[in-house]
């Protein structure tokens, strides 16, 4: 029996990391892991809740706000709670053709209405669908709203290379956010609920496809981020990318835990005005002038980025290698990290140690 959850944490650096990989397709952080534009707007409460002008802004401001921050929560809570790695965005997926990654397998809209946000996956071989929601007002589950929102698994179709339509379990997240206006025993809380798309069981054998899938236009994504963008759009269109064109990556050893001695590609953004830390061929120097300069280095592990090139060139099993990112030991709140092998940290807990080729 199912069990629910008095209190959870959560780690704002990590669901910076979330909401950084689900919104633009590139561009550095704003302004790091861990204080991202968002924070400026939650309150220093014990519970995660916002400042109380908040909840005096526009009706437009708070749906965007919630909007936003009820994606990040969601990817936040199934990557922490369910191990979910991978989420591709359905909306891009519908009616589009088969991208080769799927093995076959595509997603149809049945009717007019709003559907799922995306689709996610633990690891290759156990696809998912999940909907995010964030609101300000009261959320139960036997409101209304949570009707409508199960209604939305019901307009998608997921067809296998035969056109037979094929269940797919799903998640429902929605959160409800509080300010401080709110009474003090109010609390943000998060519900989740697990339904399921119309159509047969999926075989054990089919579900691979899927999952490759997602997890291709998940690193599409990421790779977006690095500059990679050949590898990016092969990823994202499904083609393979020839092997004639590699790319030079710079590779970075990882000194600070939880990634200690870990190899990763990537790169750093300078994000605050000011000469900031100097990288020389003795390491890191920092300047004279406290407070002149930040930088943030965003990179994936390379072990990951090693298969996912495969996969960019038409390797599509290549994904079904890839370990999830196991941290070690305690690390400082600025280090942001995800099991898809994705970091966001302060560019000192990073040495560059040559190229590599991808």
């Amino acid at each position: 029996m199912d069990v629910p959850r008095d209190e959870i944490d959560i780690n704002l650096g990590q669901l910076f990391l979330q909401y950084y990989f689900d919104s633009f397709p590139s561009g550095p952080p704003n302004p790091d892991p861990s204080r991202f534009e968002y924070l400026q707007l939650v309150s220093p409460a014990g519970d995660f809740r916002f400042h109380a002008f908040v909840g005096d802004s526009s009706t437009v401001k708070k749906r965007a706000i919630s909007t936003e921050i009820g994606q990040a929560f969601c990817r936040l809570l199934l990557h922490d709670h369910f191990g979910v790695r991978y989420f591709a965005h359905l909306g891009r997926l519908i009616q589009r053709p088969t991208h080769a990654g799927f093995g076959g397998m595509r997603i149809n809209r049945t009717c007019k209405g709003d559907i799922p946000d995306y689709l996610c996956a633990r690891k290759v071989s156990e696809p998912r669908i999940a909907e995010a929601k964030g609101r300000f007002s009261p959320i139960e589950f036997t409101t209304p709203e949570f009707g409508r929102w199960r209604d939305q698994f019901t307009r998608i179709r997921v067809e296998d290379g035969h056109g037979v339509p094929r269940s797919l379990k799903g998640y429902i997240l929605a959160t409800r956010f509080v300010t401080d206006a709110n009474a003090a025993t109010a609390r943000s809380t998060s519900y989740i609920e697990d339904p399921e798309s119309l159509g047969e069981a999926l075989p054990d054998d089919q579900a691979p496809a899927i999952g490759r899938g997602i997890a291709a236009l998940h690193y599409a994504r990421v790779l977006n981020k690095l500059g990679l963008l050949p590898l990016a759009s092969a990823l994202d269109l499904g083609y393979a990318l020839t092997e004639v064109l590699t790319l030079q990556m710079p590779r970075w050893l990882c000194t600070s835990p939880p990634f200690e001695r870990t190899e990763y590609i990537g790169g750093f953004y300078r994000t605050s005005a000011g000469a900031g830390p100097v990288l020389s061929e003795k390491g890191w120097t920092q300047p004279l002038e406290l407070g002149s300069g930040h930088l943030v280095f965003v990179g994936l592990n390379l072990a990951t980025a090693v298969h996912v090139a495969r996969a960019a060139r038409g390797e599509w099993t290549a994904l079904d290698g890839i370990a999830p990112a196991a941290p070690i030991g305690t690390w400082s709140s600025e280090f942001a990290w995800l099991f898809d092998g994705t970091v966001a940290a302060p560019a000192q807990y990073f040495i560059p140690t040559g190229l590599v080729a991808l």
